[in-house]
């Protein structure tokens, strides 16, 4: 009966020391660390798509507002205007896209960590690589922001001066 205990003692020994040696590398501090910065770019996402959102619904009050002014005339001014817009939105989408990409990766290479598929090395190196191009599409659509800013406040004046015209004529 005693090497029956010390076996079970060793097996269960052997048991801890490789659960507690062989860690899950979930629960790392650097994999926490990743699944938080992939919180934090899903909450970015859902704002950029929040944004396109408004771009859209702004690009319909645009083009209503322009046919109910030009009546039936075509003014180039108002057509360029949407035209801009409309390319905005476009480039936009397209980022909304790339990013959408971004993440789905960035969830498969969580998944891989977590799993032991996926080193430490490689982890750091495509995490660091996706954080990059991550800080480069906010970046991107900061100036995308601005563009669009720009063709409201364009928008805005050319309403403005039709006002101004339409209180003249009367």
């Amino acid at each position: 009966m005693k090497p029956t205990l010390s076996f079970l003692s060793i097996a269960a020994f052997a048991v801890i020391f490789i659960v507690g040696c062989g860690s899950n590398p979930a629960d790392s501090p650097e994999h926490q660390a990743m699944v938080a910065e992939h919180e934090r770019m899903e909450a970015e996402h859902e704002d950029l798509a929040a944004l396109h959102e408004e771009m859209e619904e702004m690009h319909e009050r645009m083009v209503a507002e322009h046919s109910a002014i030009s009546e039936g005339h075509s003014d180039s001014s108002h057509m360029a205007m949407e035209e801009q817009h409309a390319a905005t939105m476009a480039r936009h989408a397209g980022l909304m896209q790339r990013h959408d990409e971004i993440l789905a990766n960035h969830h498969q290479m969580i998944e891989h960590h977590a799993s032991g598929e996926l080193d430490e090395a490689t982890l750091k190196a495509e995490h660091e690589q996706m954080k990059a191009e991550h800080e480069a599409m906010v970046r991107e659509h900061e100036v995308m922001a601005e563009e669009h800013q720009q063709i409201n406040n364009d928008h805005d004046v050319m309403m403005k001066e039709h006002q101004s015209e339409v209180e003249v004529d009367q």
